[in-house]
């Protein structure tokens, strides 16, 4: 059957009429017995609407064969041409693309040099040619933040791929014989054939670890590509390999050496993530990853770097102060948006939208109001996540070489005496509290290592799923805990001995949340946040060289004694002030724990009411009423339990109801 291409330019568009309106998404399906769709079985209109609000610029949609193909585009390079989908010389090949190619000059003069034809400005015609000539193993050749979807007619095969590190997102599912893949879920479950139902295995994980781990997805049937993999469908038959495996063997570098080579592969990542024909910017939390993407990236700019951040009337919340302090340091060009609770609401409601899936990481509301300041200025940002996993940031580190210690004390004091006085100290609302610090602590110090850090990053114990869920959504036991986050090859949990050094064991740690935690919920929340604001956002830390290098790095150069970043902080000292260096870490997060008491109660009495629970049939009642009256009279922090349930119930009723 002759193909169909169809572009159609979104004109007119603004605030009002896109306002949720990002980036590119892609959307398709293929018919796995090879039977060519026809003009009564497009449903790609249908399908790239949903996802308009990843491209408000331009869509593109084509039928060849048995396969569908479309995408929604946000322009940044190649404005005015690069329109997708995109084919090769002889119309056999072609591609629907999400992200950006950063090496994509070098790849164009590569392709040109074996004899190819370009008509676009644009990366993602290269990789149609890379394909050609080098099949999967073009991945190689791709430095960037991608997925993408080709169709081979002349093989009728449909090759997807996503990013190393998850940048980019892609789901999937076989339904009645229709293969359907999408950037998001929405996308998936506009085709006809697509079925919407609770995956009870999934939400247990949810539950427990405040979002839904890769390659699972919260509906039963689609799952997630998970990032460093392709997947080839061809002959019926569905195959995914991974294609990228850092080697994370340490190696010996000296302290001078090793923070040479940090900067000279940070100013090279930041490098290629300027080029643009568009206006560009920086988030600036006054954090040490931020602020030396904004230093580093002002060294490129003629002109004043634009940045951008958010600040609290909770002042134990706010970091704008720091964040203006770096940006007069390097002479930035300023803007602060100050978050409310009414603002926090109002944020929430506009994502829950376009959110497909629970997520309980609340710092995904204030990074969409954030993007959309930020839009209103420039169409690209650059953001500093994967700073704390690749260079030992997070205070959870410090804790687990605390907590030997713990486990080393005598029974009877531990358990009789100190843990009892701790859990009695009065609860304390603000951010990062010295009792909710110590509660978390101590309420798994004594466990394994990867049992104890789930715990203090994660929400709602696999031991209290009993009490919480109803019989027939129960399908994860306690003593699973420690493998429900799936096959890791990048993290060897077994790979050193219990009496193994506490640097194994961070290390290890590290290499867990740059797995899971960084793909699954940070790169989750920064896709949807900006995507949802027409906001491109670009991660330097996540150049794949850069991971590589760190990757590789002795461990006591990333926590060195109780000194987070040791290594980030002493390479781009000479670049910021020097308080900013010493300043403890914040997160960046919202007032949860006091919202939840006031300005949000509304929806808590709503959604985990009795009355809402008995009807939904998941939950149990008496649990959720315990840990609704325990917050509200303030006898415990209940924040991540409701925050984490209050999401799944604000999913569920977008879904169910």
């Amino acid at each position: 059957m002759p193909y169909r291409l169809k572009y159609r330019t979104i004109e007119g568009t603004n605030s009002s009429e896109f306002r949720i309106a990002i980036m590119c998404g892609i959307v398709g399906y293929l018919n796995l017995n090879g039977e060519p769709l026809t003009e009564r079985d497009n449903h790609l209109g249908a399908m790239c609407h949903s996802i308009a609000h990843r491209g408000p610029d331009e869509e593109g949609m084509k039928l060849i064969g048995p396969a569908a193909i479309g995408m929604t585009r946000l322009a940044i390079i190649d404005v005015s041409g690069g329109q997708q989908p995109i084919g090769n010389e002889d119309g056999k090949v072609w591609i629907v693309f999400n992200g950006e190619i950063y090496n994509f000059q070098e790849l164009q003069e590569r392709v040109l040099s074996l004899g190819h034809t370009l008509v676009t400005k644009s990366d993602t015609e290269c990789i149609v040619h890379l394909y050609e000539e080098y099949g999967t193993g073009c991945l190689q050749y791709l430095e960037g933040m991608f997925s993408f979807a080709i169709y081979d007619s002349r093989k009728q095969r449909l090759f997807i791929a996503r990013d190393r590190l998850g940048e980019k997102p892609l789901h999937y599912g076989v339904f009645d014989g229709t293969f359907i893949f999408g950037s998001e879920i929405k996308g998936i479950l506009t085709h006809p054939k697509a079925r919407r139902e609770l995956d009870s295995l999934a939400m247990q994980k949810y539950l427990s670890l405040e979002y839904v781990p890769s390659p699972h997805s919260i509906f039963k049937g689609i799952s997630k590509l998970p990032p460093a993999h392709y997947m080839v469908v061809e002959g019926g038959q569905i195959k995914i390999e991974r294609y990228w495996l850092p080697d994370i063997k340490t190696e010996k570098i000296s302290e001078n050496e090793a923070q040479e080579e940090l900067i000279r592969l940070l100013k090279r990542s930041i490098e290629l993530r300027l080029i643009s024909e568009v206006p560009l910017g920086v988030f600036l939390s006054g954090g040490i990853d931020s602020s030396c993407i904004a230093a580093l990236a002002s060294q490129f700019s003629s002109s004043p770097v634009k940045t951008f951040s958010i600040g609290f009337d909770d002042k134990s919340f706010d970091e704008s102060s720091h964040a203006l302090a770096v940006a007069k340091h390097i002479g930035a060009d300023h803007e602060v948006v100050t978050f409310s609770p009414e603002l926090g609401f109002e944020t929430l409601s506009e994502l829950w939208e376009i959110l497909d899936e629970p997520l309980a990481d609340a710092s995904i509301v204030p990074t969409y109001s954030l993007s959309k300041m930020t839009r209103k200025h420039v169409t690209v940002a650059l953001a500093g996540e994967g700073g704390d996993e690749l260079f030992g940031g997070y205070p959870t580190y410090q804790a687990h070489k605390f907590a030997p210690m713990w486990g080393l004390m005598p029974q009877a004091l531990r358990q009789g005496l100190l843990e009892p006085a701790l859990n009695s100290l009065p609860v304390n609302m603000n951010n990062l509290s010295f009792d909710f610090k110590v509660k978390r602590f101590i309420g798994a110090a004594a466990e394994p290592a990867v049992r104890r850090h789930l715990r203090w990053m994660g929400s709602i114990r696999m031991a209290d799923q009993p009490q919480l869920l109803m019989p027939e959504h129960q399908i994860l036991a306690e003593t699973m805990e420690e493998n429900i986050l799936g096959d890791l090859p990048l993290v060897h949990l077994n790979g050193h001995s219990p009496r193994g050094s506490v640097h194994d064991v961070i290390n290890n740690i590290m290499r867990l949340d740059m797995t899971t935690y960084l793909p699954d919920d940070l790169l989750v929340k920064s896709d949807r946040a900006s995507m949802a604001a027409s906001l491109e956002v670009r991660l330097p830390f996540l150049a794949y060289p850069l991971v590589e290098f760190a990757l590789k790095l002795p461990p006591e150069l990333k926590v060195h004694g109780l000194t987070t970043k040791y290594l980030l902080k002493k390479a781009v000292a000479p670049y910021l002030p020097e308080y900013i260096m010493k300043r403890p870490k914040k997160g960046f997060g919202i007032p949860v724990a006091k919202w939840l008491r006031n300005e949000f109660r509304p929806v808590v009495d709503e959604l985990l009411g009795e009355s809402f629970i008995k009807r939904q049939g998941i939950f149990q009642w008496p649990y959720i009423n315990r840990l609704v009256q325990e917050h509200m009279s303030q006898k415990a922090d209940r924040r991540k339990e409701l925050w984490t349930l209050l999401m799944f119930q604000w999913w569920w009723k977008k879904f169910f109801v």
